[in-house]
């Protein structure tokens, strides 16, 4: 029987994608995969972005996926936003379909696979804001403790006056591992001159000479393009490209 009347949504609860976005906290895994060349990241991107389709966009919890080349075509990251992480882990680690995503790193021509991730830890935008990005990087750093990543979050923040007036500059979301010793920042550039411009401004050398008073380890440093992006459906369009 159809009711005559809609449905009381009064309390119905928010959808996972908005309720992440109004509280501005996610959490993020990216998935690096090292290869020999841009034949296999071909094959790779076309893999993933084939599962992406066919289930992980419909998993509860998902945000949004991105597929992301290295510049030098020797790279593919695979960077997804989840409500929590246990939604990660549920939804994706652990799903039934996941066979093809977990097999990866074992692929011909993939050299080595790590992952990383964390939960957002604040981030900034730019007069790009909204427009979608031609160039991001992955900077995972590591540090010795919570107090020193940390500082980091807050040196991201300090310095967001100039950049968020920076030309091409999207955004840069900043992650912190469980345990706090794993930062990851994920900025963006609308394309490689915003990138270059950005790079040789010495304010950059400056805040990078002062977080490498405080690593644990060398940094490692990825510059991509993206080959591919899948947001969830609930999540407005603008919000898709910015923290």
């Amino acid at each position: 029987m159809t009711s005559a009347h809609p449905p009381d949504r009064t309390h119905a609860e928010p959808e996972p994608g908005r309720t992440a976005l109004q509280n501005g906290t996610h959490f993020a895994a990216f998935e690096v995969l090292r290869v020999d060349g841009a034949g296999t990241a071909d094959a790779l991107v076309a893999s993933i972005t084939r599962e992406v389709g066919a289930w992980v966009s419909a998993a509860p919890g998902f945000l949004l996926s991105r597929v992301h080349v290295g510049l030098d075509g020797r790279a593919v990251v695979h960077h997804t936003r989840w409500t929590d992480e246990g939604c990660y882990r549920t939804s994706f680690l652990d799903a039934p379909d996941a066979g093809v995503l977990r097999g990866l790193g074992e692929r011909p021509g993939v050299l080595a696979s790590s992952v990383r991730g964390g939960s957002s830890a604040g981030g900034i935008t730019g007069p790009a804001a909204g427009r979608p990005p031609g160039v991001v990087a992955v900077a995972t750093r590591h540090f010795s403790g919570p107090g020193p990543a940390r500082a980091v979050v807050d040196l991201l923040h300090r310095t967001g006056q100039w950049k968020r007036d920076f030309p091409g500059f999207v955004s840069a979301t900043a992650y912190l591992g469980s345990d706090g010793r794993l930062f990851v920042n994920y900025p963006m550039w609308v394309d490689r001159s915003a990138y270059d411009a950005w790079m040789a401004d010495p304010r950059i050398a400056e805040g990078q000479a002062e977080i490498a008073r405080l690593e644990a380890a060398p940094p490692e440093y990825l510059v991509c393009t993206v080959a591919a992006h899948t947001a969830a459906q609930d999540i407005p369009e603008v919000s898709r490209w910015t923290p």
